[in-house]
């Protein structure tokens, strides 16, 4: 289930346009595939999974979401996956041409170039696809002061591989597919492992180990997170340090806490991209025995105005900065 939205307070969200290159998209799907899921049904899980990203990670309001498809030369009843779409708020837009063919690639490209020649205002542009990274797009986009976000199954896994100017970009889009189809991929080859990432977007699964937290201030620690976070799947890390610095001991580090967390296996850390700043997130093993046991003691009654001032707003940007450099990964 996804987590809730962590709205923002300050300023009006830039609108985006979600643009879909789904051929090839589906194309990688069906590809690598480990399960007998319909690629269908987990491309269209994929993009809905974007869509809740944009939205709640990224803090921009998708006003389109786009599909770009080949129709193959004498196919006459359309995609059958166009209903689907529709009623998820999709547009389809079709090339009469064969699966191999570029259309869908070229079709989305000068759909992008014709919304940013049309915009009078700065505009956001989320690209989705399997192994295309539609490099001199993303490039004339950003020249033209758009924020631009490429989310492709296969990501470059080294920042050199990439222009400099359009490192910032790329998202490895592989979680999005663990949401809604766990297992579903192939793992990627050697030479591509998260641990060769460190100038991109990382995801991690959960915790490699799981022991019983044994020291009573990061177990305080794990119940504050119930009592003030309980209620999001995923933590901003700013407001999370800032309320242990609240309730904890002077004598207790915020930071050494999350650390204890971690080396047990109760919570992980995880890296996103977002706009205007990269940040990262906490996630709570639910399946970690201390987590079940704080859960079950939880009271049930927090007055929910107890949330609203942890919302992450652009007051504190400056200090997202410093929490990732604490938190960032030594490989």
């Amino acid at each position: 289930m996804p987590g809730k939205r962590h709205s923002r307070h300050h300023g009006e969200q830039l609108h985006a346009t979600v643009l879909v290159d789904y051929t090839n998209l589906f194309g990688c799907i069906a590809e690598k595939s480990l399960s007998e899921a319909d690629p269908d049904q987990v491309a269209l899980e994929v993009i809905q999974e974007l869509q809740r990203h944009v939205s709640e990670h990224l803090q921009l309001h998708a006003v389109r979401t786009v599909a770009f498809a080949n129709l193959p030369p004498g196919s006459t009843r359309g995609h059958r996956v166009t209903g689907a779409w529709l009623a998820a708020g999709i547009e389809p837009r079709f090339s009469y041409a064969s699966v191999a063919d570029a259309s869908s690639a070229i079709d989305l490209a000068m759909e992008a170039a014709e919304v940013a020649l049309t915009c009078s205002q700065r505009h956001a542009f989320i690209i989705l696809s399997g192994n295309h990274w539609f490099v001199p797009l993303v490039q004339r986009l950003q020249r033209k002061g758009h924020f631009v976000f490429l989310a492709a199954l296969e990501a470059p896994y080294r920042a050199d591989h990439l222009p400099v100017d359009v490192n910032d970009a790329f998202l490895n889009a592989r979680f999005l597919v663990d949401r809604v189809a766990p297992s579903a991929l192939e793992p990627t080859g050697a030479g591509s492992s998260d641990t060769e990432q460190p100038d991109l977007a990382t995801h991690t699964s959960g915790p490699e180990a799981v022991l019983p937290i044994e020291d009573e201030a990061v177990r305080r620690a794990l119940e504050v997170i119930e009592q003030y976070f309980g209620q999001y799947e995923e933590i901003y890390l700013t407001p999370l340090l800032r309320k242990l610095s609240e309730v904890m001991s002077d004598e207790e580090e915020p930071k050494d806490l999350i650390t204890g967390l971690e080396e047990t296996g109760a919570v992980w850390l995880e890296k996103r991209r977002g706009f205007p700043h990269n940040y990262t997130v906490l996630l709570v093993n639910e399946d970690h025995p201390d987590v079940i046991d704080v859960r079950e003691e939880a009271t049930s009654n927090n007055d929910s105005d107890d949330y609203d001032e942890l919302l992450f707003d652009e007051d504190e940007e400056e200090d997202q900065d410093d929490v990732d450099e604490y938190f960032e990964d030594p490989n």
